[in-house]
């Protein structure tokens, strides 16, 4: 097979052009060849994900970044748990430094797993990639850092940008609008 490196389709061995968008490809062995990290074939093609499936990926990555939240937050004085006294100090106990620390541990996390490697571990599971309304994918982490920023402004008002992705034709939360990305189904 012959690999296509600009939109990433294996060609019959010995094509010059690639079958799908008309490239001229490069005469390498078939040993030779370099497969890319990430799959780039065309993610636009794939249909796009619905409110369910991201909330239940969202619902896992909740629970992975509370578990690491908490166990860095330690150290810093800082309590997730409820009731952990018996006075009228309930909820949450984030110091300024809690806070900031769960802030970036939460866009790390993003910013890594869906900027670099396409989706976050609870869109791992329920099979769902995050990719550029150009097709790209992973969609780098400038493009990732923007998508949080997004998440949090659809958060802020009301959760409003992401109940959008029901309303959407195209299945786009707010947070997706903003950084052009799409979720879709593997």
């Amino acid at each position: 097979m012959v690999f296509c490196g600009k939109c990433g389709k294996d060609n019959p061995p010995g094509a010059k052009f690639c079958e799908n968008c008309g490239s001229v490809l490069e005469s390498v062995p078939t040993y030779q060849q370099q497969r890319p990290t990430y799959a780039v074939g065309n993610w636009l093609s794939h249909e796009h994900a619905g409110f369910l499936p991201r909330f239940v990926a969202y619902i896992i990555d909740a629970i992975i970044l509370g578990i690491v939240g908490w166990i860095i937050s330690i150290p810093f004085g800082t309590s997730y748990s409820y009731g952990y006294q018996m006075d009228f100090n309930y909820g949450y106990n984030l110091n300024p430094t809690g806070t900031i620390l769960t802030a970036l541990i939460g866009l790390a996390y993003m910013v890594y797993f869906e900027g670099g490697r396409g989706a976050t571990p609870g869109k791992m599971v329920m099979k769902l990639k995050v990719i550029g309304t150009d097709g790209r994918m992973p969609i780098g982490y400038g493009t990732a850092v923007i998508r949080w920023i997004g998440k949090l402004i659809s958060t802020i008002v009301i959760f409003l940008g992401h109940i959008w992705i029901i309303f959407d034709k195209e299945k786009q939360g707010w947070h997706d609008k903003i950084a052009n990305t799409f979720v879709v189904k593997e």
